[in-house]
């Protein structure tokens, strides 16, 4: 016991000096594309204005093109809301993100009978109280016809601006092993598992909830569900239960709801290879995911 005490402080200790060597080096807030938001319940934000070579963000805080906040005439315009899959800060080319490739099969669709605009609201790292304030607040002020918000089984609790997770912690001699050993289960554990506990099961409630309230009070809601893109995640630990969760919330607060995850088995963007990113899509996730959208829209 002593040892396992020992080993355990050591990394503790080892932790501590990391992250504080970490705040270190991070550039001034203005040079950084996530900065502390003065909203308390966003945490953070995006840095209006902020690009790199590979990702902009416009003037009102988006990871989107230049918009007007006032919708134009004859528009019909759909927000999006969600976390790193709808953001899609460096992962896939932003025109290959499903929010661009809905725009433009929704454009296909109609052809010359009207117009729409997909609006992309999403930041990495919220979790679905973070969704709820975005649509309560920076969404509704651009007048949507219609709120998608995008949630995947990781976002119970929030994260701060580094991306540190608010949930409920293991201990750090346990996470070293466990990492090493077995990957793919720590993976599981760490970014999913563990935040199904009281507080989080609490957390998706008032969450939905809170966009069920959007909804019926004029602006129609739609929830979409991405899955863990591992499959021995639903074969073997049991994860078809938080979509389970999710479906049940989102019911409860009647809202329109849509899971992906037949969706994604069928074109076999779950399957059991390691190692892989579980939580975000490749380009072909994305596509699939703009054509099922474009389905339930219909």
């Amino acid at each position: 016991m002593i040892v396992l005490a020992a080993l355990e402080g050591g990394l503790r200790a080892y932790h501590w000096f990391r992250m504080r060597d970490a705040d270190r080096r991070l550039p001034p807030v203005e040079q950084r594309c996530f900065i502390p938001s003065s909203d308390p319940e966003l945490l953070y934000e995006h840095n209006p204005g902020w690009r790199d070579e590979a990702y902009s963000v416009n003037s009102h805080g988006m990871p989107d093109r230049e918009v007007t906040m006032e919708k134009p005439a004859g528009v019909v315009r759909i927000a999006f809301v969600g976390d790193s899959i709808t953001d899609n800060f460096h992962l896939t080319p932003r025109e290959q993100s499903y929010v661009r490739v809905l725009q433009r099969l929704l454009e296909q669709a109609i052809g010359d009978r009207g117009s729409y605009e997909c609006l992309n609201f999403g930041v990495s790292g919220y979790g679905i109280r973070q969704l709820l304030r975005t649509a309560e607040t920076r969404v509704r002020r651009f007048d949507p016809d219609l709120v998608v918000v995008q949630v995947g089984l990781n976002d119970p609790y929030p994260s701060d601006f580094k991306h540190r997770e608010f949930g409920p912690k293991r201990t750090l001699l346990w996470a070293f092993l466990s990492r090493r050993v077995r990957n793919a289960r720590f993976r599981a554990d760490s970014l999913v598992e563990r935040l199904y506990d009281a507080e989080g099961l609490k957390n998706v409630h008032a969450g939905l909830q809170g966009l069920g309230a959007i909804d019926r009070n004029g602006t129609p809601v739609l929830v979409v569900l991405f899955p863990y893109l591992h499959r021995p995640a639903y074969d073997e630990w049991g994860f078809a239960a938080y979509h389970e969760t999710w479906r049940r919330e989102a019911r409860s607060a009647g809202l329109a709801y849509l899971d992906l995850y037949e969706t994604f088995l069928q074109a076999q963007l779950i399957d059991d290879r390691w190692p892989k990113d579980p939580i975000h899509p490749d380009a072909r996730g994305h596509e699939v995911a703009a054509g099922a959208l474009l389905e339930e829209l219909k």
